[in-house]
């Protein structure tokens, strides 16, 4: 699974020449199938012209970079370019989230989708900066009927059942590093149980 913020800034690379071809601007999204399309390429100097690269072009999205086999996978359009791939695409970050039941679930933050088919898997939901930094961000599966508008998406009651916390943040955090000095003081008073008095130094000698 890939993240959008991920993806995002990664250089693209041929795999026949090792060369660096351009950097990944966004992605293409189909809102009515719920899949990435592929990725748009940053615009060099005055090109009036989009620069994308479809998903089926792509060899590999890794780590560090976007694997493309040669130059001929990116395809030059112009605005007036009617291509049914590009077609339904929107922008879905930064909007808003409800449930059919009218609950305020938060914003769009990321995109978590699978590089290999382009289906969109989740959403990662912020409910603001307090409640990412305490609780973490949460998971929205993309299950059952999605509602996208140009502001808001509208989900399932069973979507939002299935919702999961991502990071955790710090209460996660406390919780963890509470857990361990819990560990900690459980080993020290189990070592100090398994000690006798060594009389001839005064001092206390494990067995």
């Amino acid at each position: 699974m890939e993240r959008y913020s991920e993806v995002v800034g990664l250089p693209v690379i041929s795999a026949d020449t090792g060369k660096k071809l351009g950097l990944v601007k966004d992605v293409i999204f189909c809102p009515k199938k719920k899949e990435i399309k592929g990725f748009m390429l940053e615009r060099k100097g005055c090109e009036i012209y989009k620069r994308i690269i479809f998903l089926k072009d792509v060899l590999n999205v890794g780590r560090d970079a976007l694997i493309i086999e040669n130059g001929a996978s990116i395809r030059k359009m112009h605005r007036s370019e009617n291509n049914e791939e590009l077609k339904e695409k929107g922008e879905i970050r930064g909007l808003k989230v409800y449930s059919k039941r009218g609950s305020d679930l938060g914003v769009v933050k990321d995109i978590v989708f699978d590089c290999k088919t382009g289906v969109v898997e989740g959403l990662e939901i912020s409910d603001g900066l307090l409640q990412d930094i305490m609780k973490g961000r949460s998971l929205l599966p993309l299950f059952g009927k999605v509602e996208f508008s140009e502001e808001n998406i509208i989900v399932e009651k069973e979507a939002v059942e299935e919702m999961t916390q991502t990071g955790g943040g710090l209460r996660r955090f406390f919780k963890i590093k509470a857990e361990g000095s819990d560990y900690i003081e459980k080993r020290l008073y189990k070592g100090s149980c398994n000690r006798k008095p060594d009389r001839s130094i005064g001092q206390y000698a494990y067995e």
